[in-house]
């Protein structure tokens, strides 16, 4: 009778299926861990706010406890049971937060990662995603650098004694580094102050022509700042959303 026995060694490996490495992640599946990890993402995002929503609201019900008369027990027992129902929420909240993990960190590597399948690729995709992280990439030189613009101006129309020239010196150079020509004569310290900035007015109730006009650049530049901020603000992010639209997609 023949020996049936077969050694471990000498049994035929499995058949591979064609058409794709053993080692390659089918795209169904970076598509679905990319929606997961996208809810996950989200879940974070509303976790988090939640959270800080309910630490404000924990903080007054302790004011409120605190304010209490010892002495009003149905007062105390009602502020008790506030608190303590805040804290149990809380404390769920931060435990789901826990649970979650680092969800935004992962989301981007996963989209990092299909990003770079698409690249290497011939995807119709790439060329878009390539101008849209250009954009972004520029995005992320400019914004924070009309941001401090915005703070050095803001800065500057409160900025009294010594340091008005330093605090003049600075908004004036992120100025004409953003490409923002202002007159030298536009702005100018006197007294300590931004043309005045700060001192009496005078027997109108205003400041002079020449110090209300200095005072009113400056306004003006970072209020122009603030409305350049927005704008690229939003830009951004429906460059973000147009880029998570295509890797999912």
């Amino acid at each position: 009778m023949p020996d049936l026995k077969v050694k471990l060694h000498d049994r035929p490996e499995p058949a591979r299926p064609r058409g794709r490495p053993s080692h390659v992640i089918p795209f169904e599946m970076i598509n679905e861990d990319l929606r997961t990890a996208r809810r996950r993402a989200r879940r974070r995002d509303e976790l988090t706010e939640r959270h800080a929503e309910i630490i404000d609201l924990v903080q007054e019900a302790r004011k409120a406890l605190d304010a209490v008369d010892v002495w009003d027990q149905e007062s105390v027992s009602v502020a008790e049971a506030r608190l303590g129902a805040l804290t149990v929420v809380l404390a769920a909240v931060e435990q789901e937060l826990a649970a979650v993990g680092p969800a935004q960190d992962l989301y981007e590597e996963l989209l990092v990662r299909e990003e770079r399948r698409v690249a290497a690729s011939a995807d119709p995709r790439g060329a878009e995603l390539l101008e849209i992280n250009r954009l972004l990439s520029e995005l992320d030189v400019e914004l924070p650098a009309r941001e401090r613009a915005r703070a050095a101006g803001t800065a500057l129309l409160h900025t009294g004694g010594g340091a008005c020239e330093a605090a003049l010196t600075d908004f004036a150079q992120r100025l004409k580094a953003l490409g923002m020509t202002v007159e030298p004569a536009s702005l100018r310290c006197h007294g300590g102050t931004l043309s005045g900035h700060g001192q009496r007015p005078s027997g109108r109730g205003r400041k002079s022509g020449g110090e209300g006009r200095r005072v009113g650049v400056a306004r003006g530049a970072v209020e122009r700042l603030e409305e350049r901020c927005h704008e690229l603000e939003g830009l951004r992010y429906r460059l973000r959303t147009r880029r998570e639209e295509l890797l999912i997609s």
